[in-house]
């Protein structure tokens, strides 16, 4: 064997030999495990495969991973058998170190292989959520099924809201209406059905049934009550509103009010009003009896604490007045006092006089005055329809004769009712009518009945002459001739 000649020990052999088995196992362990990783993202390589490739191509223009693909093919062939046994000792040690280097290069450029091809799924799976959120279309994944099944219906809650929802700006006494809104939550997806409950507007004190109908699938319905009438000054109302669900569940809302109080006002008369009835006597017949009614309506401040009026009223025209009150309650502003004059209609128009009243407390006014409007009038001409005759002594029976007496006549004259009134002229005798004395007496509007009286007087004469019948003969304004009359008897 020449002195060049190369020799190879049986071990030495033995470990190249696994050396260029163990090179070509792990170039294969290398592309199988790319195969893997082809293989583990394919799917997401199909949704984005311009980036994967992209991306494939730049891990494949690495530096590494060209120096690795190099290192591979240089280390394939076997090395030269002549080379010799100190030479080949020390080239075989060499090229084991370098077997060993580019190995563990290759372990670490898989190691970032798989790293970013893990990068790349995730922003290939992160690219499908986006285009999948925005509407792009995609694979479908699947999903849990969504369950439509209907659960039974139940309130879960009730919200209420009061309009308005203050009242500390409203005068007491005022009108206001109040609103009341009761929203009812449901289950969502319930099979529907009838909510029952009683509401109420004053703190629970009274309650009210009523009832709202969900349909299928709804959640959430209102239903309004109200409360109207007068802020009161005691600031019992508006009350508490409020629900209590008694079907199909109870529930109990919370209750609302408006916030705030009404205002009230001092307590002062501001004005009074003056009624009469009848408002007119016009076409009564004068001496007709009648009631007439004078009504005063007194207005106080609104919203005020309440209290008692003082006040005077007249029926004359202020020439005679009589006391008299009355008493508000809190929170009253308006109040009537009546008072009448009766009796018959006079001829001369006195009554009914103007009416009213005078306030002297809590403050003072005084009102109008009113009246009976037009004048009754007459139901008949003034005329006398007749005269009653009477005479003192009655008798002059038992007397003697030339006892002086005095002997007194009275005429009562009667005149139509209801008439103007006017002078009754005539004339009256004591002897039978063979001597007359003229006479006259006034009758006012409206008198019906007068007396006139005339006298004989003398000693009673034996002849029986005197005292002689007496009477009045009427001549205006009608002609008229009374009864005689005279004592009775003789004197003896």
């Amino acid at each position: 064997m020449a002195e060049n000649d190369e020799f190879f020990l049986p071990e030495e052999v033995d470990r190249q030999i696994d050396s260029v088995r163990q090179s070509r196992e792990g170039d294969q362990l290398d592309a199988e495990a790319m195969a893997h990783l082809r293989s583990y993202y394919q799917t997401d390589a199909k949704i984005e495969p311009e980036t994967l490739d992209r991306i494939w191509n730049r891990i494949a223009g690495a530096t590494l991973f060209k120096q690795d693909m190099q290192a591979n093919k240089k280390e394939r062939p076997m090395q030269n058998s002549q080379t010799p046994y100190a030479a080949g000792a020390m080239d075989s040690l060499r090229g084991s170190q370098r077997r060993r280097s580019p190995f563990f290069q290759r372990l670490s450029t898989l190691a970032a292989a798989v790293v970013l091809v893990a990068l790349v799924g995730s922003m290939a799976i992160a690219f499908y959520a986006a285009r999948h959120t925005n509407g792009g279309t995609a694979s479908p994944q699947p999903t849990s099924p969504i369950s439509t099944a209907h659960v039974p219906l139940k309130v879960t809650s009730v919200t209420m809201s009061v309009t308005p929802g203050s009242i500390a700006s409203i005068a007491c006494g005022m009108n206001v209406t109040v609103t009341y809104t009761a929203l009812f939550h449901v289950t969502p997806n319930s099979v529907g059905g009838t909510v029952q409950f009683n509401y109420t507007v004053n703190n629970g004190r009274g309650q009210t049934p009523a009832s709202i109908t969900f349909k299928p699938g709804e959640t959430t319905k209102a239903y309004t009550f109200t409360w109207s009438g007068a802020l009161p000054i005691d600031h019992t109302y508006p009350g508490h509103g409020g629900v209590q669900v008694t079907s199909p569940n109870q529930l109990t809302s919370p209750l609302v009010v408006p916030t705030g109080q009404c205002t009230s006002g001092k307590f002062q008369v501001t004005k009074i009003d003056m009624a009469v009835s009848p408002a007119s006597v016009q076409g009564l017949a004068c001496g007709t009896s009648i009631v007439v009614t004078y009504t005063a309506t007194i207005h106080v401040a609104a919203n005020s604490p309440g209290g008692t009026v003082q006040f005077n009223y007249t029926i004359n025209n202020g020439r005679g007045q009589t006391p008299a009150s009355i008493t508000f309650g809190q929170g009253e502003a308006t109040k009537t006092y009546a008072f009448t004059w009766s009796g018959a209609l006079p001829t001369d128009h006195t009554y009914p006089e103007l009416g009213g009243i005078q306030v002297t407390s809590p403050n003072q006014l005084t009102s109008s005055l009113v009246g009976p409007t037009g004048q009754c009038t007459y139901a008949a001409a003034f005329q006398v329809t007749s005269v009653n005759m009477t005479v003192s002594p009655s008798s002059i029976q038992g007397l003697s004769c030339g006892t002086n007496v005095t002997v007194t006549y009275t005429a009562t004259i009667h005149v139509a009712a209801s008439s103007p009134g006017g002078t009754v002229q005539f004339s009256y005798t004591v002897n039978n009518g063979r001597g007359q004395t003229p006479a006259s007496i006034t009758f006012g509007p409206g008198q019906t009945v007068r007396t006139y009286t005339f006298t004989w007087s003398g000693a009673l004469p034996a002849d029986h002459t005197y005292p002689g019948p007496g009477g009045i003969q009427v001549t205006s304004p009608n002609q008229l001739t009374s009864p005689l009359v005279a004592p009775t008897g003789t004197c003896r």
